[in-house]
């Protein structure tokens, strides 16, 4: 064998043998920097001490100062569950009807040829563009003399015409990738447009339809002008908005405000699972 034949075989194994540690080096330094954000809330929350003290002292000194005493002052001496509890529905009605009333709409636009189809599809756009505060008066002034105004519905109301447009847009690539046959088919057997809708198109679509879900759960549950400016009584104030008056650690308000979204996404993760919907031939 020659000089050079031996030191490309050798190269070869050196690289085999560094390209798993290599692969692994990055994978786990990813993992650190996801897990960071959310391990971090954790650790303050369990023990009071800044930053600098606990890179000087080390983690096994944290955990002899790890007490849950915050925690049972947060649930149990202030009003932050009932405003968790606030936020939970608000953003849960709120996802389940912008996500039907988005797929209902999403369907229209991609099976149906209409006059204005374009104009209407792009005007989706011009709500997203324009600034929370110029649209939260508006509808502040309107809400105001009605029964809506300071109820969970009207903020219901006024988080499905905030969010819808988003969850239309995020429908509409989807729905185009489901193939017009299946629901002919089911018209060919003798269901009307209506049956083929909900029996055959829906349960291809619920993938989209838990995408859509929690994108608007998620724009509901974090938003705060709206929340603000509809609802004034203290009782039924959302979370970001009920802890502006309460003064409770960032750590402990930090995990158990990510439960709720933590829970929302291992309800639907089989949904997210299932995502990738089949070229049926279209």
């Amino acid at each position: 064998m020659s000089r050079t034949g031996g030191t490309a075989d050798a190269t070869a194994g050196i690289r085999q043998r560094l390209g798993p540690v290599a692969f692994h080096c990055v994978v786990w330094s990813l993992v650190l920097v996801v897990l960071l954000p959310i391990v971090w809330p954790v650790m303050l929350s369990l023990n009071e001490v800044r930053p600098e003290t606990f890179f000087d002292r080390g983690l096994r000194w944290w955990l002899d100062g790890v007490s849950f005493g915050a925690f049972l002052y947060t649930l149990f001496g202030t009003d932050v569950p009932r405003y968790l509890w606030n936020s939970v529905l608000v953003a849960t009605v709120t996802g389940v009807l912008s996500a039907g009333f988005a797929v209902t709409a999403a369907y229209g636009y991609d099976r149906f040829d209409f006059v204005g189809r374009r104009a209407a599809i792009g005007a989706l756009l011009l709500f997203p563009m324009v600034p929370p505060t110029i649209v939260a008066i508006p509808i502040y002034l309107r809400f105001l003399d009605t029964p809506l105004f300071d109820t969970h519905a009207g903020l219901v109301v006024a988080y499905v015409a905030f969010t819808l447009p988003f969850t239309t847009w995020l429908l509409i690539p989807y729905v185009s990738q489901i193939p017009e046959w299946l629901e002919e088919a089911a018209m060919v057997d003798g269901s009307t447009r209506v049956g083929a809708f909900g029996r055959v198109f829906l349960p291809v679509a619920k993938p989209g339809l838990a995408a859509a879900f929690v994108l608007a759960w998620m724009l509901a549950y974090n938003e705060f002008l709206f929340a603000v400016l509809l609802i004034d009584t203290p009782a039924r104030r959302t979370l970001p908005v009920g802890l502006t008056f309460e003064a409770v650690p960032p750590g402990v308000v930090s995990v158990v405000a990510s439960i709720p979204m933590l829970v929302i996404f291992a309800v639907l993760w089989w949904f997210f699972l299932r995502g990738e919907v089949r070229q049926y031939g279209k």
